[in-house]
């Protein structure tokens, strides 16, 4: 379960400050890889197989992308297709067509802006400092999301569905979820599945954790398990005590992806001998 945000050959200062996103021929590379000695399988078939607990009889992956950013239209989509490589876009719902901003790029364009440090460090909690001080430096967020359009727009993601993408939510504006209340967990995973499964008419219900699902409990997955067929983690190869639940591996890392996937396999199997390689719930 390999994970991007985006491809990009050209950073755009959103991302710049936040991590290296794959360059359209490192992510070539990490696909040769991949095809080489695991078959892709579509969402439909992951749920299908993950659903019925049987073992498995092949070596699948499956490729997700985080934030719904328009990257994956421009540069990820058409290698995919030409491969025919099936992936699924995780949606922001309060971000779609540009409607608003992740505190996180704010705080990326700021600190390009701006060369100023500790930027970065702001909370979710904390996020309105962000607009003061784009208000206090004439820094304006609405010009850069009419300007550069960062993310998916409602026509592209139903050609990326009637392309063979599929779809799934990633809360509502991308909270720490540990940070936040149960309730609020539970109201930002709800809403934001709503809002990407009316639009679409999907017939399957996905999500994956904006940053990280460390920390959620038991009781937050037994609120939402009639919502959803899979959610999605991002802690690396392990298992986790949730059945519906997969952790996927974040492949925006120094390494190729050959050494990546090596390094999670033996991590894997060396907690695996000592009772570790699995994540235990609240």
């Amino acid at each position: 379960m390999p994970f991007y945000h985006a491809v990009s050959d050209n950073v755009p200062f959103h991302l710049k400050h936040l991590y290296q996103p794959r360059s359209s021929q490192l992510f070539k590379a990490d696909l040769a890889y991949f095809l080489k000695y695991f078959e892709p399988i579509e969402l439909k078939e992951l749920i299908r197989l993950v659903k019925e607990d049987k073992p498995l009889k092949k070596n699948y992956f499956h490729l997700t992308f985080d934030d719904g950013l328009r990257d994956f239209y421009d540069v990820a989509a058409p290698i995919l297709k030409e491969q025919g490589i099936p992936a699924t876009i995780f949606l922001n719902s309060d971000f779609i067509d540009n409607k608003a901003i992740f505190y996180r790029f704010k705080a990326s364009i700021l600190a390009e802006k701006l060369v100023a440090k500790g930027l970065l460090d702001i909370s979710y909690s904390e996020k309105e400092i962000l607009d003061e001080l784009a208000k206090e430096n004439n820094i304006d967020f609405e010009e850069y999301l009419k300007n550069e359009k960062p993310y998916l727009t409602s026509p592209q993601i139903e050609q990326l569905i009637q392309q063979g993408f599929t779809v799934g939510a990633h809360s509502k504006n991308h909270p720490l979820y540990n940070q936040i209340k149960l309730e609020e967990q539970i109201t930002q995973t709800k809403e934001s599945i709503k809002a990407v499964i009316t639009p679409y008419n999907l017939e399957y219900n996905v999500f994956s954790f904006p940053f990280t699902d460390f920390g959620v409990s038991h009781q937050f997955f037994a609120a939402i398990k009639n919502e959803v067929d899979l959610t999605f983690g991002c802690a690396g190869l392990k298992d986790d005590t949730i059945k519906n639940h997969l952790q996927r591996i974040p492949m925006e890392l120094q390494q190729g992806g050959k050494e990546i996937i090596k390094t999670e396999y033996f991590y894997y199997l060396l907690k695996k001998i000592v009772g570790k390689n699995k994540i235990i719930r609240p």
